[in-house]
C-alpha cells in the first residue's frame, strides 16, 4: 500500500513541477486539471490510509487524519458541525470533493445516529469566506445533507425529514471554514406559522 501511494505522489510531484517551472505556457485548464488530480489522489491516499489502519495496524499506530479538523457537538438538541473548508460550487463540484466533504461529515457525525428520532429537522448552514459579495445559491450543499444521511442523523433528505437555508458571510481575519446547525424543524415552522400566517 505505501509504494501505491508513493507512486501517486511522484507523479503529483512532477504535475507540479510542471506548473512551477512553466509559467509562461500554463493555461487555466493545466490548473484546474491539476486541483482535479490533487484531489483525487488526496481522497484515494485518505481511503487507503483507513483501510489499512482498519485491518493492518495496531490503535496507537494509526495516523491522525486532515480531516480530524471537522469537529461535531450537540448542545441544547443542536448538533453543530465545523467544515475547516468553503462548500465549492456548483461550476466547481466534482466528484471528489464531494466525497471528501460527505465523507468527513458522515465520520464526524455517526456517534450522534438517531439524533432527532425520525422528527423533521432543519439544516442551517453558514459559509464563511474572506471576499465580498458571495453568491450564495451557487454554492453545493448536498454533500453535507449526504453525509447526515449517511450517518443515520437524518432519516432521509425528502420534503417529510429535513428542509434547509444557508447563508454567507464575510470575515477576511479569519481562513474561510463552513458551519452546519441541525435541529428540529418544528422551531422554524412555528416562527414561519406565526409570522407569515401560512397554514403548513
Amino acid at each position: 500500500m505505501q509504494k501505491e501511494i508513493l507512486t501517486e505522489l511522484e507523479d503529483l510531484r512532477d504535475e507540479t513541477e510542471f506548473i512551477i517551472n512553466n509559467e509562461e505556457i500554463v493555461e487555466t485548464r493545466h490548473v484546474e486539471n491539476y486541483l482535479r488530480r490533487l484531489e483525487r489522489i488526496k481522497y484515494n491516499i485518505f481511503n487507503k490510509i483507513k483501510l489499512r489502519d482498519k485491518y493492518e495496524v495496531n490503535e496507537q499506530d494509526k495516523l491522525n487524519y486532515l480531516n480530524n479538523r471537522y469537529k461535531a457537538t450537540v448542545e441544547d438538541d443542536i448538533l453543530k458541525i465545523y467544515i475547516p473548508e468553503v462548500i465549492p460550487k456548483y461550476k466547481n463540484i466534482n466528484n471528489y470533493a464531494y466525497k471528501n466533504i460527505m465523507l468527513n461529515v458522515m465520520e464526524k457525525t455517526k456517534e450522534y445516529k438517531n439524533l432527532f428520532n425520525n422528527q423533521l429537522v432543519f439544516v442551517f448552514i453558514k459559509v464563511v469566506e474572506n471576499q465580498k459579495n458571495i453568491d450564495i445559491d451557487n454554492k453545493f450543499i448536498k454533500p453535507i445533507i449526504d453525509g447526515l444521511v449517511l450517518s443515520k442523523v437524518i432519516e432521509d433528505d425528502n420534503i417529510a425529514n429535513m428542509f434547509y437555508g444557508v447563508i454567507g458571510m464575510t470575515d477576511k481575519k479569519k481562513n474561510p471554514y463552513t458551519e452546519v446547525y441541525v435541529f428540529k424543524g418544528e422551531k422554524i415552522l412555528n416562527w414561519i406559522k406565526n409570522t407569515t400566517k401560512i397554514d403548513i
